[in-house]
């Protein structure tokens, strides 16, 4: 018998015994990645996504007030007298303070822009705390402006126009404070750099519509009464 019979731990030496499918050690998968977006480029704050859906939006919501008014205009040619007789005109004071303040405020969120495009969190805070406050108050003031109204929404189609028109400019100037009160706190939070403005520049075109589409508004209601 050879002698590797003989000695079969002999026999087995040098030999080499991949180990136990079951016995390696664990493999460690790294779960963090570092990497490097300098040279990503950029979607622009006025061609971003959001950007085209608030214009859309505003563009819509200008559609509505267009129907409205022609709406009034539609009503009144149906009347015999317009505003009904014993009815006044609405009041000129409230609504012509709203007029004034309501661009004051567009002057101040188009500042808050410029600040936050500069990386002065500062100006970006205080400008659009500043429109808020101003928003605010004209909301007020269209709360005096509903009280001053000496017709009930259904009284008559004259008075249903009134309130349907005032009431739907009142919840553009709410939502628009709300939503600019959000952009405010996230700027007391450090939340926006001069590439992260996308919140603030659809904020502010939101405001620039709300601010001027009460000029139409203002003429139909308030003065067309007096010079038609």
């Amino acid at each position: 018998m050879s002698e590797t019979r003989d000695n079969p731990r002999e026999a087995t030496e040098g030999v080499s015994h991949a180990p136990s499918r079951r016995h390696r050690a664990p493999r460690h998968i790294p779960l963090r990645m570092d990497v490097d977006a300098t040279d990503l480029t950029r979607s622009s704050s006025h061609t971003h996504p959001l950007w085209w859906g608030v214009l859309l939006v505003v563009l819509i919501e200008a559609t509505v007030v267009a129907t409205l008014l022609t709406s009034y205009f539609y009503l009144r040619s149906q009347a015999q007298d317009w505003p009904p007789p014993g009815i006044d005109p609405p009041d000129l004071l409230w609504p012509t303070i709203v007029l004034v303040i309501l661009p004051a405020s567009s002057y101040t969120m188009w500042w808050a822009g410029k600040g936050g495009e500069r990386g002065s969190k500062a100006v970006l805070a205080w400008g659009t705390g500043l429109s808020v406050s101003i928003a605010c108050l004209a909301l007020a003031l269209r709360g005096l402006t509903f009280a001053s109204y000496d017709v009930r929404w259904d009284e008559h189609a004259y008075g249903s126009m009134l309130w349907i028109i005032t009431g739907f400019h009142f919840t553009h100037i709410a939502s628009a404070a709300v939503g600019t009160a959000v952009v405010t706190l996230l700027a007391l939070m450090n939340f926006y750099n001069p590439h992260r403005q996308v919140s603030v520049v659809v904020d502010t075109l939101y405001w620039y519509f709300v601010a001027f589409v009460f000029l139409p508004i203002y003429l139909v209601l308030y003065i067309s009464p007096r010079i038609l």
